[in-house]
Parts: C-alpha cells; sequence; structure tokens
C-alpha cells in the first residue's frame, strides 16, 4: 500500500512524501493525487521517494506519465530523494537523470 502525503505545498513547488510500495494501485494513486495537484493549479511537484520499498514497472510508468502530465501543464515533476532499491531501479530505466534524481553510480 502506497501512501502519498503533501508535506510542504507553496506557490513555487509542492512536495508529496510517499511511502510504502510504489507498484499497482498505488501507482494508480500517485497518478490521481498528481492530477488533482495539476488541477488546482499546482505546477511544480516534488517526490521525496525515501520511505518507498519497492518500485515496479507500474511505478516507473506512473512517474513516467507524472512528469509528461506536469510538463504538459507547463510545470515539472522531479525527485528530492529515494531508497537504495529505487534508487537503482530508476538508474537502470533511465528515470533518475531525467527526474533530477543525484546519481549514485561512482566515476573513477
Amino acid at each position: 500500500m502506497l501512501e502519498v502525503t503533501v508535506t510542504e505545498s507553496s506557490p513555487a513547488s509542492t512536495l508529496l512524501t510517499l511511502s510504502g510500495e510504489l507498484a499497482g494501485t498505488g501507482a494508480e494513486r500517485l497518478l490521481s493525487r498528481l492530477d488533482r495537484l495539476l488541477d488546482q493549479g499546482h505546477r511544480y511537484v516534488v517526490l521525496d521517494l525515501s520511505a518507498v520499498s519497492f518500485c515496479d514497472s507500474s511505478g516507473v510508468s506512473a512517474l513516467v506519465r507524472g512528469h509528461a502530465r506536469a510538463s504538459a501543464a507547463a510545470g515539472g515533476l522531479r525527485l528530492s530523494s529515494a531508497s537504495v532499491q529505487v534508487t537503482r531501479v530508476l538508474e537502470l530505466s533511465g528515470l533518475a537523470r531525467m527526474l533530477g534524481l543525484p546519481s549514485t553510480v561512482v566515476t573513477p
């Protein structure tokens, strides 16, 4: 089960804190919350994924779709942090960089 909480909100951006699993119905819950925020005029959304324990392909898809929806509303979607497991999934999928997540890849 995924919990989505508005942690901070200002005219500049809205911070959502997610906890649990970003998969299946959790992915749909995130998209539904993003849609409501965008409909209410929030344009820039930051997601804190540090308490997300698991992310599957539906979670990855939700992040891509959320990014596209925010961009279409003349805004943006960024990640502030993610757990080690989720960071790995996002780096392998190429989303970490697109969503502004700092890289954990060590270069020699």
